[in-house]
């Protein structure tokens, strides 16, 4: 089991989808499906909902979109996006705009952590 799949995830954050930069919303049952055992497992997760956008974030997998596969969800990472995690939890950063200001950083999503990293910069595809 991933160390960042029991962290948990701040219901108040305001990640940037990497297509379109448009604030993503946060859905507390965002990926359902049964598990081996035939109980509903569920990933609470942010998502992008630009029409036709697919893009989701969470701390364990970062930015991703999902395929859904007969049985279980499929997750496949957003091309380019998740480059740097938290040196306190090893959660994946989102990019966020800062505060009265033009520019992005990157910032933990984990509850509690106030880690904001610097954008590197050229990592984001679509600008």
């Amino acid at each position: 089991m991933n160390e960042t799949s029991t962290l948990a995830m701040s219901h108040h954050l305001k990640p940037r989808c990497p297509r379109d930069n448009r604030i993503m919303h946060y859905e507390p049952e965002g990926i359902r499906w049964k598990d081996a055992s035939g109980k509903t497992a569920l990933l609470p997760s942010y998502h992008c909902n630009y029409t036709g956008c697919s893009v989701r974030y969470d701390v364990s997998n970062g930015y991703f979109t999902v395929i859904l596969e007969p049985d279980v969800p499929y997750f496949v990472e957003e091309p380019a996006t998740n480059q740097v995690r938290c040196p306190r939890h090893g959660a994946w950063l989102f990019r966020e705009v800062e505060d009265l200001t033009d520019r992005f950083i990157l910032r933990c999503g984990v509850e509690g952590c106030n880690y904001v990293h610097a954008d590197p910069g050229g990592i984001w595809l679509r600008e």
